[in-house]
């Protein structure tokens, strides 16, 4: 069953890539899509992305207070949302309660990301599955089991985004190249004798 997970954000990544490994530990045949991880070199990100969204049976939403409001999130929630007939769409809140949800978000039953967050999004997985399913009990063991070792990966998150520090102006404008035009203007300023 493929899981596709949306993230959007420096700690809503490394949400992203601790769940991509921690999930198959307890719901084997969930095969987790991270952008990050899963697109080669070279590959068109759009189409690959695009793919992921049209083929996956479940998706999850890595929600920081950094993103809730993040276009690429909502376009990705509207592509899940929208591609699977059956399939379900978790926003797992990092960092935010439920009540903190608004807009498309809303229409979608949330979690948090702790303990008993992750057994409801275990099991909905599980439940979304057709052919394939992990015993519920089994479930039920595995998740506080292994907890502690998503925990510790979700501990390590910097508890707020680290700011990054560019020497290009606030404003910028890109063109139709897809660069920022004031940027290269400076350089030539700088170049020039």
């Amino acid at each position: 069953m493929k899981v596709f997970i949306s993230w959007s954000g420096t700690r809503s990544k490394a949400m992203a890539n601790a769940l991509k490994e921690w999930i198959p530990l307890i719901v084997q045949h969930a095969k987790p899509f991270v952008s990050d991880k899963d697109i080669s070199a070279g590959d068109r990100w759009a189409q690959a992305i695009a793919g992921e969204l049209e083929s996956s049976d479940f998706g999850i939403l890595c929600i920081t207070p950094e993103n809730i409001s993040s276009e690429w999130i909502m376009f990705e929630a509207g592509a899940l949302s929208k591609s699977m007939q059956v399939g379900k769409v978790i926003p797992l809140l990092f960092g935010l309660e439920l009540s903190d949800l608004s807009g498309p978000l809303q229409q979608f039953q949330a979690s948090k990301v702790n303990e008993q967050g992750m057994l409801e999004t275990l099991n909905a997985i599980n439940a979304a599955s057709d052919d394939k399913k992990t015993d519920d009990a089994h479930i039920q063991q595995l998740v506080p089991a292994l907890w502690p070792k998503l925990q510790e990966k979700i501990d390590a998150i910097p508890a707020k985004a680290e700011s990054k520090k560019s020497c290009a102006p606030a404003n910028r404008s890109h063109g139709r190249f897809g660069f920022s035009s004031t940027r290269i203007s400076h350089q030539n300023v700088r170049l020039r004798p």
